[in-house]
């Protein structure tokens, strides 16, 4: 059964619960880049209602939620087939894991595309321009994704760091001509230690920005702007692919929008990278 029955099924649905699926109902797009904390907020429920309805009828994150939500509503894949794609077969063929990947790899983008919203994009950008110093904050193969990014930011001349003692980190944002920016990255439901480094953050005052495939309340109070992906992990062996590829995709955003609003510094700080590069080979 679609998501868009069983919203309509309302099967063993409280008011407050049925008020919720209503509303979704009626505003399908808008759905697309609303928090928990803010849909709560717009049908006058709780963020605990919210999830509520949405574990009755998806077995899944609430950004997941969201994207299968989108590609149903576009009728470009129906869950179920979803299910079939992102999945390896025993002794599946060398050519059908190539396309079956290359397939993933370009749907994942597409989902993601669906979640961003180019207005809060401009805004990250403007963020990420004023900044003096941005420290990413991440864990496992998405550390190795932000030393991707911290060398593309590199080369346009912005200054990129992988925070690995928040202690330190502090200990620089205390300096007054210090602009610092926090940027999040996670895929994981319950990353207790991200978290704790996101409050910290937040008591000191340094702005962050998630990029999240879960989310909390910890996100939505600490954070300026909280970019949500599919992640794939309810229902995909190739969830790794998934995740890392809409992560991927979000940055790789962030810095070709940057380079486009100072286009003439970036160019100039890319030929001084690339004379510096040489010089040192």
């Amino acid at each position: 059964m679609s998501i868009i029955a069983k919203l309509t099924e309302k099967k063993d649905f409280s008011a407050s619960e049925s008020k919720i699926a209503d509303y979704i109902i009626e505003n399908k797009e808008e759905i697309l880049h609303l928090t928990i904390r803010e849909l709560a907020k717009t049908t006058y429920t709780g963020a605990s209602t919210v999830m509520r309805v949405i574990k009755k009828i998806y077995d899944g994150s609430f950004s997941d939620f969201k994207v299968d939500l989108a590609y149903e509503l576009q009728n470009m894949m129906s869950k179920g087939n979803n299910k079939i794609l992102f999945q390896i077969k025993k002794q599946e063929t060398a050519f059908s894991v190539m396309e079956k990947i290359a397939s993933v790899e370009k749907d994942t983008i597409d989902r993601t595309k669906l979640l961003l919203n180019y207005q809060q994009i401009e805004r990250i950008t403007k963020l990420i321009n004023k900044a003096t110093i941005i420290y990413i904050f991440a864990d496992g193969i998405n550390e190795q994704i932000g030393h991707e990014f911290k060398y593309m930011m590199a080369r346009i001349g912005k200054a990129v760091e992988i925070a690995t003692d928040n202690f330190w980190v502090a200990l620089n944002c205390l300096s007054e001509s210090a602009n610092p920016l926090a940027i999040y990255v996670n895929h994981r439901e319950h990353n207790v230690q991200l978290l704790e480094k996101i409050r910290l953050n937040h008591k000191i005052a340094i702005p962050g920005i998630a990029v999240t495939g879960y989310i909390n309340s910890t996100f939505e109070t600490c954070c300026k702007e909280v970019i949500t992906i599919p992640t794939g992990v309810s229902y995909s062996d190739l969830a790794p692919v998934i995740y890392t590829t809409a992560i991927r995709y979000v940055l790789n955003t962030l810095v070709g929008c940057v380079i486009a609003s100072n286009h003439e510094l970036s160019m100039d700080k890319l030929i001084d990278y690339t004379e510096l590069s040489q010089t040192v080979k």
